[in-house]
């Protein structure tokens, strides 16, 4: 049982669990005083805990000793993902955390047929929040991926130059180079990773002309079609598994 709390909420070698993290706690896992539980603070720190007291609207667990997690990659990959229908970019979310994304972005593509209205924008992100920490719990991560507000592919490319991120677009186009072949000739794995995700769609002709002034590489995961949830988590393991961030246990 994994849960991560606010850095406030650990005090003095004890930590309350409140909110929606108590219900989560009590309804869901049905807990009970005396059960170990892992607790992590999402700034790099995690624990050992015992419940020592539950009650209506508050938990708290005694911190027993702090514990050393591995489950970071090395490596900082951003994932684009264009928004489609349903709750595609939630799936994309969800797995995408479980295989070790550090940041997601919504990507508010020309194609894109989902238009989040600015009143209900933050209330989203919020719920997208909680979906990448649940996955993070569920995986065993140490932190908890950011998910940031949605931006144009345009937009999207001056971030990752702000962030230095090594930046490619994904498109089945015949004409693109080969995923393998880009990892292996131009990566460097040492600088953090950004990768864009078209809608169900594709990318518009304007889109790929932007990427191309920007002198990004366009990339393809080969001859087969992927759909728009699939491709980043493709993506994503193919270049952890390509520099060596997926390991034997």
């Amino acid at each position: 049982m994994r849960l991560f709390l606010p850095p406030e909420q650990f005090t003095g070698g004890t930590a309350q669990i409140t909110d929606v993290d108590h219900q989560h706690l009590v309804r869901v896992m049905r807990a009970r005083v005396g059960e170990s539980i892992t607790l992590l603070d999402n700034c790099g720190h995690a624990y050992h805990a015992t419940l020592t007291q539950i009650e209506k609207h508050t938990a708290t667990a005694r911190l027993d000793h702090a514990i050393t997690l591995h489950s970071e990659p090395a490596l900082s990959i951003a994932v684009g993902q264009a928004l489609g229908k349903g709750d595609k970019f939630e799936q994309v979310l969800q797995h995408g955390t479980e295989v070790g994304v550090s940041i997601f972005i919504p990507l508010q593509a020309e194609r894109s047929v989902v238009d989040i209205p600015p009143a209900k924008l933050a209330t989203r992100l919020q719920r997208w929040q909680m979906i990448a920490k649940g996955a993070a719990e569920q995986s065993g991560r140490l932190s908890i991926p950011q998910v940031l507000s949605p931006m144009t592919l345009a937009q999207f490319w001056k971030w990752c130059e702000e962030q230095k991120a090594q930046a490619i677009l994904l498109t089945p186009a015949p004409s693109a180079q080969s995923l393998f072949a880009f990892l292996t000739e131009s990566a460097n794995p040492q600088a953090s990773f950004a990768i864009a995700v078209g809608p169900e769609g594709g990318w518009s002709s304007a889109e790929v002309l932007c990427t191309q002034k920007a002198k990004l590489p366009c990339v393809c995961l080969g001859e087969r079609v992927l759909r728009t949830e699939t491709t980043a988590l493709v993506t994503v393991s193919q270049i952890l598994y390509h520099f060596e961030h997926f390991t034997p246990a």
